[in-house]
């Protein structure tokens, strides 16, 4: 896979659009309140608030019924699957760098 990546996410298209319209509807309402600060009196920022509050309930609402993300988390206690998928293959750490007090490295007075 892309990046060295090998696991599932769970995304799909449907999981990216709703939130996208989660994600529109944080936006309206940002944009609203916004407008709101500025000074401009209208039945349409109100409107526009609510229209983004509720595209966010609608949104986060479905993502949760879709993905359950209550149902499906990483338990700490199980451990991860080998990503180098059972080689044998030890990193020499031999070669490392060594650390170097300051004043071994760097004698004053020389």
């Amino acid at each position: 896979m892309a990046f060295g990546t090998s696991h599932d996410t769970g995304q799909n298209s449907l999981t990216l659009g709703l939130s996208l319209l989660a994600g529109t509807g944080l936006t309206v309402m940002m944009i609203a309140l916004a407008l709101g600060v500025v000074g401009v009196n209208s039945d349409s920022v109100g409107l526009a608030f609510l229209a983004g509050t509720t595209a966010l309930i609608v949104g986060v609402g479905a993502w949760l019924g879709v993905v359950r993300p209550w149902e499906h988390f990483d338990d700490i206690n199980i451990p991860a699957e080998d990503e180098h998928h059972g080689h044998d293959h030890h990193d020499d750490h031999s070669q490392e760098m060594a650390i170097v007090p300051r004043d071994a490295a760097h004698p004053v007075g020389h």
